[in-house]
């Protein structure tokens, strides 16, 4: 199993920096395999700097980011449409999400672009209450993903927002749209949620893209029953942690406990 970590741009430490060599220095100073890259335009979270995005990264940039990746033997495993939460608040529908998709077709050329192998996609808060809409959204992103060899994953813990249905609703989304380019994209919300991070893996099974989490909780998580379920549905990829940035304690936290996990459990 391998780990990484969601991060975007940094804060260029010397004039004419490219400002992801920090992040994949950072990561590869952490022990991490690999990062997944926010896609977000504009100012983000103050000093953690300027999030980059498809529209933005210009041919040269995306060579440049392969080349630091591999100066720094990090990879940049995932992406994530995060942009579409903002996206969201302005197109409460799904009947509004033409130039969305369209985005989203240009984050799945992006991670190909990138080397990334899968990229998390969402459509926020906006809804739909028309399931033929959703499942040709989905078909036409799981073509994208065929097209450039690039798994799109659907996040699973925020499918209900849409108003179709829950984890079980996404399951059928899945099998329906029937490519091994789309899938779920699976974060677990648990104690929050109802489903335990084990039992979700066994409801989605083989359908996984890639396995999302936020900061370990070993009072709650049961870490063994976990990766039995991974291991039973045949998961052996990334686990990328959603938590504070590279510069923070819990980053340092996050892959000593995955460590600690992958030695009793893996």
């Amino acid at each position: 199993m391998k780990v990484s970590i969601r991060a975007g741009f940094g804060i260029p430490e010397k004039e004419g920096q490219h400002p992801l060599e920090p992040v994949l220095k950072g990561a590869a100073e952490l022990g991490y395999n690999g990062i997944e890259l926010m896609l977000m335009p504009g100012p983000m979270w103050g000093a953690r700097g300027l999030q980059p995005w498809s529209p933005m990264l210009t041919k040269e940039d995306r060579a440049e980011m392969v080349r630091l990746a591999e100066q720094y033997g990090v990879e940049i495993a995932t992406l994530s449409a995060d942009w579409a939460w903002g996206y969201a608040q302005y197109c409460p529908h799904l009947d509004h999400w033409a130039r969305g998709v369209e985005i989203l077709k240009g984050d799945i050329e992006l991670a190909h672009d990138l080397g990334a192998q899968g990229i998390l996609v969402h459509f926020g808060t906006s809804q739909s209450q028309d399931w033929k809409q959703v499942k040709a959204i989905a078909t036409e992103l799981a073509e994208e993903g065929e097209k450039h060899q690039v798994k799109v994953g659907l996040e699973g813990g925020i499918f209900a927002r849409i108003g179709l249905g829950g984890l079980e609703a996404l399951a059928r989304l899945i099998d329906e749209v029937d490519s091994p380019w789309f899938g779920a994209y699976e974060h677990c919300y648990w104690p929050r949620g109802e489903t335990q991070p084990h039992e979700e893996i066994e409801l989605f099974g083989r359908r996984i893209v890639c396995l999302h989490s936020g900061r370990l909780d070993f009072d709650h998580v049961h870490y063994e029953k976990m990766c039995a379920a991974l291991k039973k549905v045949g998961y052996d990829w990334y686990w990328v942690f959603e938590v504070e940035g590279l510069g923070s304690s819990v980053a340092e936290e996050s892959k000593r406990g995955f460590d600690e996990i992958m030695a009793r459990y893996w």
